[in-house]
This record gives C-alpha cells, structure tokens and sequence, in this order.
C-alpha cells in the first residue's frame, strides 16, 4: 500500500479493500506520510501492527514543514531532491527489491497533472504487476493483456477504459455499450463515460494492450 499526498476517503477504501489493511507493506510517499496517524487508527484492530508506515521514502521536500512523530514509521529512506525518478517510483523500487507485485495507490487522484500522468503511466515500467490507484470515490485498475477481469461495482457506476496503447480484441459486458473484439486506438475517447447495467458485476478481457479500467461511483458530483 503506497500512501500519496492527496485525498483520500479512508471508510469508502476499507469498504472495498479492506484486507489490504490487514497485513499490506505500507510505503508513505513524501507528504503521503501525513496519513501514517489516520491509518494507525484504522488498524487498531489489526493488534500485530505496531506502527502505521514501514517506510517513509522520498527527498521529503513536501513534507519539511510536517511534524511526523517517529512512532509512526519504521524506517525513513531519503534521496536528493535532484534526481532521476520520481518519489513515488522509488517507493515503488523498494517494494519490488522485497518481490511485492501488487501495489495499492491512496491518495494520488488529483493534485499536479505532470504527477498524475506520471502515476497512470507507471504499470508500464512493470510488467505483470497488479496496480489499483483510488482516493475511495475514483479507483482505477489495470488491466493486462490475455487476463478475464470480473468487477462488481453497483449499478449506475461510470466505467471508462482508458487505453494506455493501443488495444486489440477488446471483450466488455455488463454495460450500457458493450464491446466484443474491440479494437481501439489509444486517445479515443470511444470508451469513456459508459455504465454499469447489471448486478452480476462486468466482464472484460482485451488481446493486446495495457488500459486502466476506471470506476466511478454513481452518487459522486465529479465531473469535468
């Protein structure tokens, strides 16, 4: 679990990833950090979990200003602020030198556009690595080639596919505009703004390709 400086709405994340908090490595990103508290307080029931964080990573330009107490975290890994990566893919680097493959983004919707395009471009350094990114109100999975994907998000739920390269065989049902062996070039807008119409969740596989599956409840007043 990487903790990012924006918003998150913490009881709608536990509400659909909830065994995330039961034993997940947590990384906090910079000012990300400034949920450790938050967190340490939803995991009181997690009685094995003796700090919120167990690394504190970055060149921590953000967050000088913060006030953390030591008890929240377990090791604080910092870099220079003149560097090659962003904070976030090394949080990310740490991770995979201990073979973590799954990763939970919080608190990274919003915020600068130069970052944010940065986190929706970072599966693509990873392969066969699970990315969920969500601040609880916008999730976004990604999704492999030659993989059957299964959801279950309420009726009424925005759905977008939000290609990364461009896609072949494209296979989504459940929805109000179902595709069957879809091709779709990356940057149209064909497959945005869609919508969950049965209970029994959708269903979406695509040949070739990386996309982002993006999800937004119905009861949220985002919009452009």
């Amino acid at each position: 679990m990487i903790l990012l400086p924006g918003a998150v709405n913490f009881e709608a994340v536990i509400s659909m990833f909830g065994d995330w908090f039961q034993d997940a490595m947590v990384i906090a990103v910079d000012k990300g950090v400034d949920k450790a508290e938050a967190l340490l307080t939803l995991n009181k029931v997690n009685k094995a979990r003796e700090v919120a964080v167990d690394f504190w990573v970055g060149d921590f330009d953000s967050s000088e200003k913060l006030e953390i107490s030591p008890t929240l975290y377990r090791e604080k890994v910092g870099y220079p602020v003149e560097k090659d990566e962003i904070d976030t893919e090394l949080a990310i680097s740490l991770a995979r030198e201990q073979e973590i493959d799954q990763f939970l983004l919080l608190g990274g919707v919003g915020g600068r556009l130069d970052h944010q395009a940065a986190l929706l471009f970072l599966p693509l350094q990873y392969p066969h690595t699970t990315f969920i990114h969500t601040d609880g109100i916008e999730t976004l999975h990604f999704i492999e080639p030659g993989r059957d994907y299964r959801f279950t998000p309420p009726l009424g739920t925005t759905v977008s596919l939000i290609a990364l390269r461009d896609l072949r065989g494209v296979n989504l049902s459940g929805v109000k505009w179902p595709l069957v062996q879809y091709n779709l070039a990356v940057g149209s807008g064909l497959t945005y703004s869609n919508e969950v119409v049965t209970e029994n969740g959708i269903n979406l596989s695509i040949r070739e390709g990386e996309a982002w599956l993006y999800l937004l409840s119905e009861n949220s007043k985002r919009s452009l």
